[in-house]
């Protein structure tokens, strides 16, 4: 958008056939400039953007203004009604005499721009989790979560902008998506003080959590589940959207049920076709891509890709309990990640779900498995017969092996995964490796059921390299095999 002007003159977007089909028209009247004298043109509102042409010249657009960042004010008075549209500092009014579209209309961008009603239009109610989200209801008695994000101000006019740049990030990001699976944004209301995020309110629990833990899933719903967060993916992605922070906390099951996930959170999602992102080397700890993490020493711009990664790390730790890489210290839990490096322990799953998640989580994003080509994995065409209990918490590798005190791996995710992602081809799963006959040190805490919660931070306080060699690689972290497994071969 240029600065200093409300219309974008130049690089109008583009739209597909399927977003016009979704197309508003609809005729305002415009006081001039100069002699205020009334001007009627055409307004057309198409996804997240307004753009106004001279009537009956749709194909012909003058200019455009994306929604997420332009406040809107509504009035009425006698039978003229006004809407106020604010953007970089100007201000244009549309008027009409027509209730019903104007209705329509208030409607509409109440959905697109910032509102500043915020306490005639909303009750607040009790608080949820931590405190940063709270139950509301508007005035027709509807139930929203509604996040509050205060104002930060900092001396460093830097951290300002991106914090204020993620914010409008995350708010296109929500408005951008409309799928049963990814949370839907209302409505956005600004204050003085604080900035609020109206969203659907969702009955049900975390992913894992005390509640959640004490449901016994059906193996159907755990292949439910799968395919509905790849699809939701699959969408975020086909909109430019990366999330960024894909993790179990960040999954909500509607209802309690795991065939209705839900994804949340989108506090780092960004569009892929941005140009230099904001708070690039982000995320959480044991779940990022390696290349985020990567990022301050490489330099490179990733994709969507990131989030495969994250959601094949979130299929392990809920099918095992445990996260491959991490560890009690945060330096070490990222170390490992950065190396995407793990091992599945024996298991009931079948060789096709750990296939699956093995493409997932290569470490390079070129050699991960797409979206849409997980959803065609031959692990949708099998039986999942197992039942599925989610762990209640998140245990490191080495509180999972005391706990459950597996010794034997069948599968070894830097041996097998070397070859490229097809349908209908036979691979051999090997869990060769070299012989270790030292015996593994681990460092535990005093009390390895008191578990210890990575939070969110940024991952650019690493000083020390991260590049490890192969072999330090096979040795890191791992107990050695106690015996070479015979190969199997698996048809898919």
């Amino acid at each position: 958008m240029n600065s200093g002007k409300f219309w974008n003159n130049q690089n109008i977007p583009q739209f597909d056939h399927h977003e016009t089909q979704k197309v508003i028209i609809s005729n305002f009247y415009k006081f001039g400039k100069r002699l205020g004298q009334k001007c009627l043109r055409q307004y057309i509102l198409i996804r997240q953007y307004l753009l106004y042409s001279d009537v009956g010249n749709f194909k012909h657009i003058k200019g455009s203004v994306k929604l997420d960042s332009v406040y809107a004010q509504f009035q009425i008075s006698n039978s003229d009604c006004q809407i106020y549209l604010k953007n970089n500092g100007f201000q244009i009014v549309l008027c009409t005499d027509d209730t019903n579209q104007y209705q329509l209309w208030a409607k509409l961008l109440s959905n697109c721009c910032i509102l500043n009603t915020f306490n005639e239009d909303m009750i607040l109610g009790k608080l949820i989790g931590n405190g940063s989200f709270s139950t509301g209801r508007n005035k027709e008695g509807h139930l929203f979560a509604i996040k509050a994000i205060p104002k930060k101000k900092s001396k460093l006019q830097t951290i300002n902008k991106q914090y204020e740049e993620q914010l409008l990030s995350e708010i296109s990001s929500l408005r951008e998506l409309e799928h049963e699976n990814i949370l839907k944004l209302h409505r956005v209301y600004e204050t003085t003080e604080k900035l609020y995020l109206v969203t659907e309110f969702i009955h049900g629990y975390e992913l894992i959590s005390k509640a959640a833990s004490k449901l016994i899933f059906q193996g159907s719903e755990m292949k439910s589940f799968i395919h509905q967060m790849l699809l939701a993916i699959k969408d975020m992605h086909e909109h430019n959207i990366m999330h960024r922070d894909i993790k179990p906390q960040n999954i909500m099951l509607k209802n309690g049920q795991l065939s209705q996930p839900c994804l949340i959170d989108f506090g780092l999602a960004v569009s892929t076709k941005k140009k230099g992102f904001p708070f690039p080397s982000c995320g959480s700890p044991g779940y990022s891509a390696p290349e985020i993490i990567r990022f301050d020493e490489t330099k490179k711009e990733y994709s969507g890709q990131c989030d495969i990664f994250s959601f094949g790390i979130t299929l392990l730790v809920i099918l095992y309990g445990f996260n491959p890489f991490k560890a009690q210290d945060q330096k070490q839990t990222i170390k490992k990640n950065a190396n995407a490096y793990f091992e599945f322990p024996s298991s009931i799953y079948p060789q096709e779900l750990e296939h699956l998640i093995l493409q997932m989580t290569k470490k390079y994003p070129k050699d991960r498995i797409t979206a849409e080509q997980a959803l065609n994995h031959p692990f949708f065409q099998i039986k999942l017969s197992q039942t599925i209990q989610l762990p209640k918490a998140i245990l490191t590798k080495q509180q999972y092996e005391m706990n459950k005190n597996y010794n034997n791996i069948n599968v070894h995710a830097s041996l097998e995964m070397d070859r490229e992602f097809g349908l209908n081809y036979g691979i051999q799963l090997s869990s060769c490796s070299p012989q270790n006959n030292k015996n593994r040190t681990c460092t535990l805490s005093s009390n390895p059921n008191k578990l210890q919660q990575i939070d969110e931070f940024q991952l650019d306080c690493v000083e020390e390299s991260i590049d490890i060699s192969h072999l330090e690689k096979l040795k890191m972290g791992q107990r050695h095999f106690c015996k070479q497994k015979s190969q199997i071969n698996v048809q898919f």
